[in-house]
């Protein structure tokens, strides 16, 4: 499949296929270029992407479909299957729930999801509707087709028999949509003979012969000399005869203006087939015959992808565990045959200083930390205008903010990226990648859908064109590549389960991708299979799930993917998870951390007494936030741990913090982990507002210290090993037992038996705080002679908390 996040590259220039034809006309500018390299299955109210530095987004509407095409996907111009609109009240005008009368002096119905039969659409118009995918102008583009060279050219694929009159191939106009003929329209005859080309201001329909379509892919294209005032057609290369001269111009501004592909303005003489790669040019991009181009998307190289050790707990459970080298931390049993009386138990982290203060201005709460090749400690998040920001720190404690030589940017000098991403992504290194993508950032882009931005350093970002997940994020997304799988995952928030009082009920879902710079394939629900999902899932109003923010936004995500991070039985009423901070844990295998931000809603759910707290009275808001903590061996599948909060709200640094947003990721520094989070005074929503309160702090965890398994005070525990083999001659721990607890470490053979001179009891005590403390018994530390046999390791343990373990080979020192 082609990769239309590659199209931007070649946008602009390229015109290589037709080198011979346009050798005399250097200045061609591509102006709009749609590659209809969506996921198939896409959904109407979603976008269709511009893949020029322009960005002429499109909505795509219930005329179209995304399907496989000549080049990759294509637009196929078929009527969708209707829904039942759920009609609304209120305020659903905003979503196209309401059906509308036409506007005082206006004949034409405002567009709602009861009309919304266009194939493809961009409008600076239907403002009723929430619009959110960041439309332009079409009268202020090039598109605007008038007094200059210019060229239009597309791939169709369809016959003429499929039509019952003339078809529009497209039409622009000043607007308001559907009540004048302020109009540039290109219509295709009924028997596909000929095109007309209708450009009201300069008051001309301009004949042009043509080719009639076959059900084969033909190209057919447009270029217009405006010193001569000819319009030359080509069908496959081939030069048509030539229509008239005509000067033509552009149509005035509109504060409605409106492009409409593949039908008029009303949505009439709809063009049937499929078109794929529909491109406009400033500058003629043919002035002779030629051959018909190659697809202007670029094939994005492939990479090797760095492949980590297979998963530990993912083959036969009859089978020993080839535990070898690895470090084992204990955030789970995975590994325990028998946990006796231990249990495991979270660990907070130390709460340190406030590193960023005097916060003035927007500051999004959802931070990003990460460490760059140099050493020097990274914070993103997002700032006004939802523009990514980035604060710097050699030590961890002092972040400035850098001038990254992108100029001054409503005041600021550390802006990376000037789109609208809205934090909504975490900017994480990728080894792997090429160098001029080793940064990467995956996160939602003008609310339209996920994309993917690179960058060889982190400072200089470029979006690559197309979507790659055609669904709105409610939150920050957090995505990581996971080498023991090969492959990235990403997790991105979802709205569409509901409380148990009928309020959302906030879920995640989880993606894989194989690479991240192509558009994810999904399987699309139908309106009845949305119903019968309805018996299994608590499924909020309105379904099918895409018309929840209208048919000019796209919707979020659904039941498309699978759902984690879900409430358990154990969580109050109503208490749902705002979002995740995912990560693989860099310094053992098998080892998956997340923090989910647990948010108590004070509104609607639980008793009267609960709900009155978001009473304004009580001048707090819509309730806290603190965040908690999860484990997993692959990803995918989590335990969270509910209590204690690992991040909870309360005194710090001499303030009182009612919400706690863990930044996502973490660095190393020695035998410590630092991680950083958001704090702010006021609740969510709040009543009274103290921007004054908000900071960044550092915490400080352990080396794998995150949960541990922990033995009781009072009498000792043992705990068994599942069968394993390991690698090297020598056991470390990273364990601690205060100065009263201890730990004894034995080995039981094949046969369940203990290992003569090295079982518990001839374990000498292990008693301190160790992050890798060698074992050690009474006939010595040489483990050498059970390397490779299938054993199992006793932990005997009182008052002690055991964080990991590792073998290792004393030569080499091969510990994480």
């Amino acid at each position: 499949m082609k990769s239309g996040t590659w199209g931007a590259l070649l946008a602009a220039l390229v015109v290589t296929a037709c080198a011979q034809s346009t050798a005399q006309n250097s200045e061609i500018e591509t102006v709009a270029l749609w590659l209809f390299d969506e996921p198939v299955g896409l959904y109407p109210s979603s976008a269709i992407d511009d893949n020029s530095e322009y960005d002429m987004v499109l909505s795509i509407g219930m005329g179209a479909q995304i399907v496989a095409g000549h080049y990759g996907h294509s637009l196929l111009l078929e009527d969708r299957e209707p829904f039942d609109v759920p009609e609304g009240e209120e305020n659903f005008e905003l979503y196209g729930f309401v059906r509308m009368p036409p506007a005082d002096g206006r004949t034409t119905e405002p567009l709602t999801w009861f009309n919304a039969d266009f194939a493809a659409l961009m409008t600076s118009g239907e403002n009723h509707l929430r619009k959110e995918v960041g439309f332009k102008n079409p009268t202020e583009s090039g598109m605007n087709l008038g007094a200059f060279d210019w060229s239009f050219e597309f791939w169709y694929s369809g016959s003429a028999s499929d039509r019952d009159s003339d078809a529009v191939v497209f039409e622009l106009g000043s607007g308001p949509r559907g009540e004048n003929n302020v109009v540039t329209q290109l219509r295709w005859s009924e028997d596909g003979a000929s095109f007309s080309l209708h450009n009201q201001p300069s008051a001309t329909t301009l004949l042009i012969p043509s080719s009639s379509p076959t059900k084969a892919w033909r190209h057919y294209a447009f270029a217009y000399d405006a010193a001569e005032q000819q319009l030359r057609h080509y069908v496959d290369g081939k030069l048509q005869p030539l229509p008239d001269v005509a000067k033509l111009a552009a149509l005035p501004h509109g504060d409605e203006a409106y492009f409409s592909l593949g039908r008029d303005g009303s949505w009439a003489h709809p063009l049937r087939g499929a078109l794929d790669e529909v491109r406009f040019s400033r500058g003629q991009v043919y002035t002779a015959e030629f051959e018909p181009p190659e697809s202007f998307a670029v094939q994005p190289e492939p990479v090797a992808r760095v492949a980590g050790p297979p998963l530990l707990f993912d083959g036969d459970a009859s089978q020993a565990l080839q535990l070898g080298t690895r470090k084992h931390v204990f955030i789970d049993a995975a590994l325990l045959e028998d946990q006796g009386d231990a249990k495991f138990v979270v660990n907070p982290p130390r709460r340190a200083e406030r590193v960023i203060d005097n916060i003035e201005g927007p500051f999004r709460k959802h931070l990003t930390v990460v460490e760059s090749d140099d050493g020097v400690i990274r914070i993103y998040n997002s700032v006004e205008d939802d523009h990514l920001a980035v604060y710097t720190s050699t030590d961890g404690v002092n972040f400035k903010r850098p001038d990254v030589g992108h100029g001054d940017i409503n005041g600021n000098r550390n802006i990376v990226i000037p789109d609208n991403v809205g934090g909504l992504g975490n900017p994480f290194w990728d080894p792997q990648a090429p160098e001029d993508e080793r940064w990467k950032y995956f996160t939602d882009y003008e609310r339209r859908g996920i994309y993917l931005y690179t960058s060889a350093d982190g400072y200089d970002w470029k979006r690559h064109r197309t979507v790659v997940l055609p669904f709105r994020s409610g939150t920050q997304s957090s995505t990581f590549y996971d080498n023991q799988r090969q492959r990235y995952v990403s997790y991105h928030r979802s709205g569409i389960f509901h409380t148990p009082a009928g309020d959302t009920q906030r879920s995640s879902v989880v993606t894989e991708h194989e690479d991240l710079r192509v558009a994810a394939p999904f399987t699309a629900l139908s309106p009845g299979d949305y119903r019968d999902l309805r018996d299994d899932f608590p499924l909020r109003e309105p379904l099918p799930w895409f018309s929840d923010n209208g048919p000019l936004t796209p919707g979020g995500f659904g039941m498309e993917y699978p759902h984690r991070f879900d409430p358990i039985p154990e969580d109050p009423p109503g208490v749902d998870f705002y979002l995740t901070k995912a990560t693989k844990y860099a310094w053992a295998p098998d080892t998956y951390i997340a923090f989910p931000v647990g948010y108590f809603h004070y509104e609607n759910d639980g008793p009267i007494t609960r709900q009155i707290l978001g009473d304004e009275k009580f001048q707090r808001g819509s309730g806290p936030l603190e965040s908690q903590v999860s484990v997993s061996r692959n990803g995918i599948d989590w335990h969270r741990y509910p209590d204690p909060a690992y991040v909870g709200i309360g005194r710090h640094e001499g303030r009182d913090v009612k919400t706690a947003y863990i930044a996502h990721g973490m660095v190393r520094r020695g035998e410590e982990i630092w991680q950083y989070y958001f704090g702010e005074t006021q609740y969510h929503s709040a009543h009274v507002k103290d921007e004054a309160g908000r900071g960044v702090y550092r915490l400080v965890q352990r080396l794998d210290g995150f949960v541990s398994l922990d033995s009781p005070y009072g009498h000792e525990t043992t705990a068994v090993t599942k069968p394993l083999v390991f690698s090297g001659d020598r056991l470390q721990l990273n364990v601690d037992t205060d100065a009263v607890g201890y730990m004894q470490v034995g080995f039981l053979d094949a046969q369940g038996e203990p290992i003569e001179g090295f079982s518990v009891d001839d374990c000498i005590y292990v008693n301190g705080d160790f992050i890798a403390g060698e074992v050690e018994w009474l006939n010595g530390k040489d483990l050498s002679a059970f390397e490779g046999r299938t054993v199992q390791v006793v932990l005997r343990m009182r008052g002690a908390k055991l964080y990991a373990m590792q073998f290792v080979d004393s030569e080499t020192d091969n510990r994480e």
